[in-house]
């Protein structure tokens, strides 16, 4: 639901550093005034009738400014988190506001993370004092995106579609306009645009385009509309802040929304944002260059001797003939990629070449050119959505689980990592639990790391204590591939034991007729009410 804080999911060993800084994202109300016992209910109010506006035929960009508040939208959001260290449980329904604004095709923009979990969600225009219920049409939570709509037909009238521009450019004035705490009214703030990079999306951890402002963004304030000061365009949707800075804020450039809008409009659903599926280091050392041989293969015309090493590969969509380990790759649809991993953008600026994947869509292909013992090949990549053998985020569906005879098995997620050791978890957590997240990759399609997760009080567990958070390995010596795999390995034995090979080759052996005797009775102590989750 919505979050208290939005800090980034770092990665370690190879993967991301720990984050030195903490981001917050600008949508809820402060947990010390956030309502948490509110019944959520439209306000009965007579209607109101507007008549529509011209945003765009308006005498001056200050009038094009005022007119388009009309516009903007305050979301109302119950909702209700899932207890991934007791996944049987739901944590208590909370309700927070955030921002939005209408677009064509009578729908509302807002990020993801304003109505994650949801139970029920309202929207308010500016100035009308009504709330309507609103319907959640699709969501994107890789780009922090969102849609609603509204079925009464009051709640469009006298509203304007507001439009896209470009990606703004560096020093470029703006507004953004929303609502955030400290007041119920619409609040407007001036900035201007300090950076374009590829940032670090708090609330999915994945890397997309991201536009950097010295406008104050404060908690309420995302999924509001940045705009162009000067033409009244949408050129970003505020979604999140610093907390360690001033005037720093972060705003979804209007080309990742043209690509969520865009994605939704081609497969009628969201389909997600793709990547390459590798991992890379740069090609800065002397000794390394000389190694792969970038400075004396033969290169196609146009391309620089420059590139990155790929260190990881998905072999889930990649062939060895393909990609593979140790490859050097050069350019990108004939882009040359930098030795710091990044390629042109505009004047004087450059990005991450993921930028460039990034850009496509599910079953689009890209031009790879790879340096590979010595010899410059070219190869198509089909380019897909990530499946990381560690989910990096996980909403709107409730957790996983498996108990054998007291045993609790749950698949690993980011999400079990905070819940279970908090935001400091690189630091708490057990090594091979963080080992599994730097595997990065499945290694087969439908891979998961299953974790024994606790013991529940039982007899039939006496002698096991302290044995949590490790990770499954085996189950009576064949590996298991995921928590559906354990769960049919356990209905289909008879053998005389259960053998749980965990990490460091330690075991647990349960009598496999006692522990499933044992089980309903352990469930009725513990109030827990079945033996595995619903989707399991």
């Amino acid at each position: 639901g919505f979050q208290e804080q939005t800090e980034p999911f770092p990665l370690h060993g190879g993967g991301r550093a720990p984050p030195p800084l903490r981001l917050r994202g600008g949508h809820d109300i402060p947990s010390d005034i956030v309502d948490e016992s509110a019944t959520p209910g439209p306000a009965q109010m007579p209607p109101i009738v507007h008549h529509p506006v011209n945003i765009f035929a308006t005498s001056s960009p200050a009038a094009a400014l005022q007119a388009g508040f009309a516009s903007v939208v305050k979301v109302f959001a119950w909702t209700t988190e899932p207890h991934f260290s007791q996944p049987w449980q739901m944590r208590r329904q909370r309700h927070g506001t955030g921002s939005g604004f209408i677009i064509q095709g009578r729908r509302i923009l807002t990020n993801a993370h304003n109505i994650a979990n949801q139970n029920w969600v309202l929207v308010q225009r500016h100035g009308i004092p009504r709330k309507y219920p609103a319907k959640v049409l699709a969501v994107g939570h890789e780009c922090d995106l969102a849609l609603l709509s509204v079925d009464e037909d009051e709640f469009w009238d006298g509203t304007c579609a507001l439009e896209f521009g470009a990606v703004p450019e560096l020093q470029q004035s703006l507004v953004v306009v929303g609502f955030p705490t400290g007041g119920d009214n619409l609040c407007v703030t001036a900035g201007v645009v300090s950076r374009v990079d590829v940032h670090e999306y708090a609330h999915s951890g994945f890397s997309l385009l991201c536009v950097q402002i010295d406008a104050a963004l404060n908690s309420g304030n995302s999924g509001g509309p940045a705009l162009n000061a000067e033409s009244n365009q949408v050129i970003g949707v505020a979604f999140q802040g610093r907390e360690d800075a001033e005037n720093v804020g972060f705003i979804i450039p209007s080309s990742v929304v043209n690509h969520f809008l865009q994605d939704i409009s081609r497969n009628s659903a969201y389909t997600g944002f793709v990547t390459l599926g590798i991992t890379w280091a740069p090609l800065e050392n002397k000794s390394l260059r000389s190694y792969v041989g970038v400075d004396d293969c033969e290169l196609p015309p146009g391309l620089a001797r420059s590139g990155v090493v790929v260190c990881k590969v998905d072999g889930t969509r990649h062939s060895p003939e393909t990609l593979r380990t140790g490859d050097t790759l050069i350019a990108v649809d004939g882009v040359s990629i930098a030795d710091d991993g990044t390629i042109p953008f505009r004047e004087m600026e450059r990005l991450a070449f993921s930028h460039l994947v990034s850009q496509k869509f599910l079953g689009d292909t890209c031009s790879v050119t790879v340096l590979r013992e010595g010899r410059v090949i070219e190869r198509e990549v089909s380019l897909a959505c990530p499946r990381y053998l560690v989910p990096e985020c996980v909403y709107d569906t409730s957790p996983r689980y498996l108990i054998v005879g007291g045993i609790v098995f749950i698949p690993l997620t980011l999400n079990y990592m905070l819940h279970e050791f908090g935001k400091r978890y690189y630091e708490k957590a057990p090594n091979a639990l963080l080992g599994a997240m730097d595997d990065r990759f499945q290694g087969i399609a439908g891979e998961e790391v299953v974790v024994l997760s606790q013991m529940l009080a039982s007899e039939i567990c006496s002698g096991y204590d302290g044995i949590r958070n490790m990770r499954l390995e085996t189950l009576n010596g064949e590996k298991v591939r995921n928590l559906g795999h354990l769960a049919d390995l356990v209905k289909q034995c008879r053998d005389r034991f259960l053998v749980f090979g965990l990490s460091q080759t330690q075991r647990v052996v349960l009598s496999r007729v006692e522990a499933v005797e044992a089980t309903e009775t352990i469930l009725l102590q513990h109030s827990i009410a079945n033996a595995q989750s619903e989707l399991l």
